[in-house]
């Protein structure tokens, strides 16, 4: 009683006190200098593009289609976790890039900090639909079409895959019909404002996206490729890598991770892969053992491989260490040449299937500094020659070898293209063989129970072994 006869007496005066106050101006006074109130959307652009890094240099897609291995903490090479949280991308870029949305498509004049409006949105419906298509390839059904909703929907639906490529197709084709080449953009650390650059990185986005849904639905794959072909990536000197810097705020994610301890070799199957075909790219991608004697891998997925360090070959250090030329790769010419082999053979177009896949072998010769003397004989290396009769093994196969370090787009494609035959982690801690997708977290599961249980009973299994939409071989 006492405290509600406390609490009148605390209301009145208050009421009192602002009755009395009622004409004073306090101008400025509660106003914080320095937290401006209206975003920058040149800011989130930006913000959004430095999640970039921890897709294209991330390290378990790197490990799972068995370029590297770990030699002390071997538990990522043996599938030791199963459960993975997506939250950070939603939280994260995917946030940013909804706000930039927002903010110019409510209020475009307030928001001109950031450039030309209609490429603003057009480069934020890239953006999305890049982290999305990753997002999927990665979990399967996620949520998508009700999410970035904030407390609106705290519960979002989880969407099929299917519907997920359908919007981001659609959310591409819109921003290449919008973009402004002659408008600004601010806030762009990728291209610098440079729209062309965005139209080729959309179209090759769009051209890769269709690839992966080739088996699945080959119509539709079809018709997209064919529509991004013409603009997407046509040279080496085209390839899109993200700007690494040498300061430790933006460094190549690899320099921070052999900081401390030197955890990452090439594997033993791949070493002896590239060495059966006299590869030059082996010496490009690795280095020497610091004890001397030939390239050596070290055996892949092991408990304790019970190896010297200074016997094996670890990731050059070109890559390592520098990163602002051959790290942080997010599309290349050499990809987008073996999906021309693959779509000439598939008879999606007219072009010859083995001369692309040459150029595919050629441009990834030339990505990675390999002479012109070099690459003739290893495109005379008789196992290397094109053969029409095993035509998809060897276009996978080479595509496979190109993307080294693109762990996230090679697990991808390895999944999809099941070329080449790999065997899983003998000392595997999860699952029944390689992960095919990530697992949901426990968040997941507990706070939007409803929608989780419905993904994964149209789905399957949520494990590292129930396979994707498009991954249907």
């Amino acid at each position: 009683m006492k405290n509600t006869i406390k609490y009148f007496g605390i209301l009145a005066l208050s009421i009192g006190l602002l009755n009395s106050c009622e004409n004073v101006d306090f101008g400025d006074e509660n106003t914080n200098p320095n937290q401006p109130s209206k975003a920058s959307t040149a800011a989130l652009l930006t913000n959004a593009m430095r999640s970039l890094p921890g897709h294209v240099s991330e390290v378990e897609g790197n490990m799972w289609v068995q370029y590297i291995s770990q030699i002390t903490y071997t538990e990522g090479s043996r599938y030791g976790t199963e459960q993975w949280s997506y939250d950070g991308w939603y939280n994260g870029a995917l946030k940013d890039i909804q706000e930039v949305i927002d903010l110019n498509t409510e209020d475009a004049a307030s928001y001109t900090n950031g450039g030309s409006t209609a490429n603003q949105i057009a480069v934020a419906k890239i953006l999305k639909a890049y982290y999305i298509q990753f997002i999927t390839d990665t979990w399967g059904m996620v949520p998508f079409s009700e999410a970035l909703l904030g407390v609106d929907n705290i519960t979002p639906a989880f969407d099929s895959q299917e519907a997920i490529y359908t919007a981001g197709f659609a959310l591409i084709d819109e921003a290449l019909a919008s973009i402004n080449t002659s408008g600004t953009l601010n806030g762009d650390i990728l291209f610098s404002g440079n729209m062309n650059e965005w139209k080729k990185f959309a179209n090759t986005l769009k051209l890769t996206m269709a690839m992966r849904i080739a088996d699945v639905d080959a119509g539709t794959a079809q018709a997209k490729f064919n529509e991004a072909r013409s603009g997407a990536i046509a040279s080496v000197s085209e390839n899109i890598n993200y700007p690494y810097l040498t300061e430790d705020t933006n460094d190549n994610p690899w320099q921070d991770r052999f900081e401390t301890r030197e955890d990452y070799a090439l594997s033993t199957m791949f070493v002896n892969h590239l060495s059966s075909k006299n590869d030059p790219r082996l010496t490009q991608y690795g280095e020497l053992p610091a004890a001397g004697g030939d390239y050596t891998g070290i055996d892949y997925g092991v408990e304790n491989p019970n190896v010297n360090q200074t016997n094996v070959s670890f990731i050059d250090s070109d890559i390592i260490y520098d990163g602002t030329q051959k790290g942080g790769v997010i599309f290349t010419y050499a990809q987008v040449a073996f999906s021309y082999a693959e779509a000439a053979h598939r008879g999606w177009i007219s072009d010859s299937a083995e001369d692309w896949y040459n150029k595919g072998i050629q441009a990834s010769m030339d990505q990675w500094g390999v002479s012109a003397e070099n690459t003739a004989a290893y495109l005379g290396e008789a196992s290397v020659k094109f053969d029409t009769s095993k035509a998809m093994e060897q276009i996978a196969t080479e595509k496979w070898v190109s993307l080294f370090l693109q762990g996230s787009e090679a697990w991808a494609e390895w999944r999809r293209l099941d070329y080449p035959q790999l065997s899983p982690a003998p000392d595997a801690l999860t699952g029944t063989g390689i992960p095919v997708r990530y697992g949901y977290s426990a968040n997941t599961a507990a706070l939007n129970e409803a929608n989780y249980n419905a993904a994964v009973s149209a789905q399957g299994a949520d494990n590292q072994d129930t396979k994707l939409w498009w991954d249907i071989k």
